[in-house]
């Protein structure tokens, strides 16, 4: 059996194993059969991504294998890993996945697992996966009919993460008379956090945040800090 999981998830260039559409879809069912033992009515899985664009191939590739094993899935669209693993909890939801590369250039991507904890899953479970990933066939029951996996879409995630990063600033506080530089890298986090600093009052500079799906980390965000360096010099 190849090992796909590395140190945070499964990794590696989009469209070449493992970082495939077929190797997606087993661990979308993997993940399903998983989260199908806590016995609910019906199981829910988060899935939130970044603004690569191969993100729509494993997005989609996920969502058809958690929904082919009777679990139903949340899309949340681009949103911050940690955002992922707070709608995951505030949803009461069985697992959050999160399809990123993080500081990767965009031909990369990953998929990374939360438990309904919203931490990452154990290795043993990851084992699991990887196993179900090199098997075969599926030697579980496939569910037909009604009992179909639905996919929704979370149109005011970002919302509910904005509100919650707030609640951890204290209220009696505000940014008035602040101004910062963001670089939000055209990355997932290019919507959120404009707003949670704009409406603590602050004035916001903001840079890397026109995504088009392959200029996220190019020339931008951590690993070019020389940008927001000279940005925040020249105001």
């Amino acid at each position: 059996m190849k090992k796909i999981f590395g140190t945070d998830g499964v990794r590696g260039m989009a469209n070449a194993y493992p970082m495939i559409a077929e190797t997606a879809l087993r661990l979308g069912q993997g993940i399903a059969c998983l989260v199908k033992k806590n016995k609910r009515f019906r199981n829910r899985i988060v899935i939130g991504k970044d603004t690569r664009l191969s993100g729509y191939i494993f997005e989609n590739a996920i969502s058809a294998g958690i929904c082919s094993m009777g679990v139903d899935v949340l899309l949340l669209g681009p949103l911050p890993t940690p955002g992922v693993a707070f709608i995951t909890t505030s949803m009461r939801a069985d697992a959050g996945i999160v399809i990123s590369a993080s500081h990767n250039p965009f031909y990369d991507n990953g998929i990374k697992f939360f438990g309904n904890d919203g931490f990452k899953l154990c290795n043993e479970k990851e084992r699991e996966l990887e196993e179900f990933v090199a098997a075969g066939e599926i030697d579980v029951e496939r569910p037909v009919a009604e009992g179909i996996g639905k996919a929704f879409r979370i149109d005011d995630a970002g919302g509910r993460y904005v509100v919650y990063l707030k609640s951890t600033f204290p209220g009696e506080l505000r940014l008035d008379g602040i101004k910062i530089v963001l670089d939000c890298a055209n990355g997932a986090a290019y919507k959120v956090a404009p707003l949670v600093f704009e409406e603590l009052g602050a004035q916001v500079i903001l840079e890397g945040i026109a995504p088009n799906g392959r200029n996220i980390n190019d020339n931008c965000g951590s690993l070019h800090p020389r940008v927001i360096s000279s940005i925040a010099k020249a105001e």
